[in-house]
C-alpha cells in the first residue's frame, strides 16, 4: 500500500454501474473487499476504508491495538442485488444502503455502491464501535454512541486533497435548536434505557446530544479530548457524576453543563481538515481478482450465516461445494452451522477439511480451533489439533483477539496453566477493559496457586461486572479463591 503527501481523488460512487460486472475481491493491509463492481471502483472504495481508518489511528491512537478479527466488505451494485442481504429485524426487511456485522471470526461491512456518498456515514458508525471497542470496551452509551456519530462524518474534499473530519450533521444541529438533554440527563442514559431501545424523538435526541457533547470536547473546549475520555472511564467505572466532573475538569457538573450547552446554542461547529502535510493512505496497489460463482456463494452463505440466517445460507453453501468441494470458506460455514443445527460430529469433518485446504486463512483456521477447544470432551489428540489450529490463525493474523482466548481457554482445560497466564497477560495489559479476558487470566493464576494476583483481577470485575454472565463468573472463581485459601 503507497503513501504520498496528496489524498487520492474522491469516490466518484454515483456512477452507473455496468451490467456486466463480475464479482471481484483484493486485499489491502486491514481489509478483504469483495464486490460485483469494476476493479477500479473496488479499489476506491477498499481506500477509502483505509483512510478512513488512518485519521481514526492519527486522532484516536488507542482505538487500534494490534490485532482483531477479519473485517470484510461487501459491495453491492444496487438496492434490487443488495436487499437479500439487509438487515431482518420483526420478520421485515430493514432498509439501509450500509450495515455492518460484528463477529468473534469475520467482521462484515455491507453497503450499496448506487447509494453513493449517503451509503458510507453509515457503516463509518458501526465500524467505529469496532474500533472503539478495542480501545474502551465498556464505554458509557452516549460516549461510544457520539464518537461513532462523530467519525461517521469522514470524508474526502478538493479532489482529493484534503480529507474532512467533524462538519456538522445537519439532523442534529436543527434538533438541538429545539431541544436539548442535561449532561446529568445524558449520563444516566444506558443501553437499557427507553431513550435507547425505543425509536422515536427521545431515541434522536439522545445520539444528537451525545454527538454535540462529543463535538465540543473536540473543537470547543479548552481543555484537550482526553479529559473527556477521562470523564468517561470515571462514569463507566461507576463514579458519582458530580465528582467525577470536578476531578476532571474542575468545576461541578452543572458548571459543564452550561458550558456544553452554550457552545450548542452558537451553532459554529468547525471541522478537521486533513491535507498535503498529514500523510495520509493515498493508493491501494492491491489487485482485483475474478471470484467464480462458488467462491462468491460461499462469502454471501457466510455473511447469512453472520446475519443469524442460516437456513437460507445452507442451499447455497451446498451448491457452492457440488461445484468446488476444497471451497475453504464454503466448508467452515458449513461446519459452522452444523455445529449449530446440534451435528458436531459432521460439522467437525467439515471444519477438519476446511482447515486443509485453507491453511491461510485465519478466520477457518480460528473457527476449527473453537470447534475442537469447545468439544464435551476434549482429548489429547483434539487438543493438540485446536492449539495447532490456534496458533496458524495467530500466525496469519497477530493479536487475533478471539483466538488469543479460545487458545488460552485450551490451555486451560489441558492444566498448561504456565503458557495459559502468558499469553494472557499481554492482552489483558493492552486491554484492561476486557473483563472476559481478564477472568480467564485469574483462572491461570488461581491454578498456578498465586491467590493474590488472582485477587487482585477479580476484585474490581466484580465490584463493576459489564453483565450478568460476568458477574457470576466472578462470584464462582472468588469462591474458589476463598476455599482454596481456607484450605491453605
Amino acid at each position: 500500500m503507497g503513501r504520498a503527501l496528496l489524498l487520492a481523488a474522491s469516490i466518484l460512487l454515483a456512477a452507473p454501474v455496468h451490467a456486466a460486472a463480475e464479482w471481484r475481491a483484493l486485499r489491502t493491509d486491514h481489509f478483504h473487499v469483495i464486490g460485483d463492481i469494476s476493479a477500479d471502483r473496488l479499489r476506491e472504495v477498499a481506500l477509502r476504508f483505509e483512510q478512513f481508518r488512518e485519521v481514526v489511528t492519527q486522532l484516536l491512537p488507542a482505538a487500534l491495538r494490534a490485532g482483531s478479527a477479519p473485517v470484510v466488505v461487501i459491495v453491492f451494485p444496487d438496492a434490487r442485488s443488495y436487499r437479500p442481504f439487509m438487515p431482518i429485524a420483526n420478520g421485515r426487511t430493514v432498509l439501509v444502503d450500509g450495515f455492518f456485522v460484528d463477529g468473534a471470526d469475520v467482521n462484515y461491512i455491507t453497503m450499496n455502491v448506487e447509494a453513493g456518498e449517503q451509503a458510507f456515514p453509515i457503516v463509518f458508525h458501526e465500524f467505529s464501535h469496532l474500533l472503539l471497542n478495542s480501545a474502551f470496551a465498556h464505554a458509557p452509551l452516549w460516549f461510544n454512541e457520539g464518537l461513532a456519530e462523530y467519525f461517521s462524518t469522514f470524508e474526502v474534499a478538493n479532489g482529493g486533497r484534503q480529507a474532512l473530519l467533524g462538519k456538522p450533521i445537519r439532523r442534529h444541529v436543527a434538533l438541538l435548536r429545539e431541544r436539548r438533554l442535561r449532561l446529568a440527563q445524558l449520563f444516566a442514559i444506558g443501553a437499557g434505557s427507553k431513550e435507547y431501545t425505543r425509536d422515536g424523538l427521545e431515541r434522536e435526541l439522545l445520539y444528537a446530544q451525545s454527538w454535540a457533547l462529543l463535538h465540543y470536547a473536540r473543537h470547543g473546549a479548552q481543555r484537550p479530548f482526553t479529559a473527556l475520555e477521562s470523564l468517561a472511564r470515571r462514569l463507566a467505572d461507576g463514579e458519582d457524576m458530580d465528582q467525577s466532573v470536578r476531578a476532571t475538569y474542575a468545576m461541578d457538573l452543572e458548571a459543564l453543563d452550561a458550558e456544553v450547552q452554550a457552545y450548542v446554542r452558537k451553532q459554529v461547529y468547525t471541522h478537521v481538515e486533513l491535507n498535503s502535510t498529514d500523510s495520509v493512505i493515498t493508493q491501494v496497489n492491491s489487485q482485483a481478482a475474478t471470484l467464480d460463482d462458488a467462491e462468491v456463494d460461499g462469502w454471501l452463505a457466510d455473511l447469512l450465516a453472520h446475519l443469524q440466517r442460516g437456513p437460507e445460507a445452507i442451499p447455497r453453501l451446498e451448491r457452492a461445494l457440488r461445484v468446488r468441494a476444497d471451497l475453504p470458506r464454503a466448508l467452515a460455514t458449513l461446519g459452522v452451522l452444523r455445529i449449530r443445527q446440534g451435528d458436531r460430529r459432521e460439522g467437525l469433518g467439515l471444519l477438519e477439511r476446511a482447515a486443509a485446504a485453507g491453511p491461510d486463512v485465519e478466520s477457518v483456521q480460528f473457527e476449527y480451533g473453537w470447534a475442537l477447544a469447545t468439544e464435551p470432551v476434549l482429548d489429547a489428540a483434539r487438543a493438540q489439533a485446536a492449539r495447532a489450529a490456534l496458533e496458524r490463525a495467530l500466525t496469519l493474523r497477530p493479536g487475533y483477539p478471539a483466538a488469543l482466548q479460545m487458545l488460552a481457554a485450551v490451555y486451560g482445560r489441558t492444566g498448561d496453566f504456565a503458557k495459559m497466564r502468558d499469553l494472557l497477560t499481554p492482552l489483558v495489559k493492552a486491554a484492561p477493559d476486557n473483563q472476559d479476558a481478564a477472568l480467564q487470566l485469574a483462572a491461570a493464576l488461581l491454578g498456578l496457586d498465586d491467590i493474590p494476583a488472582a485477587r487482585t483481577l477479580v476484585g474490581p470485575i466484580l465490584a463493576r461486572p459489564r453483565d450478568d454472565e460476568i458477574r457470576e463468573r466472578a462470584r464462582a472463581l472468588l469462591g474458589q479463591l476463598s476455599q482454596l485459601q481456607q484450605q491453605r
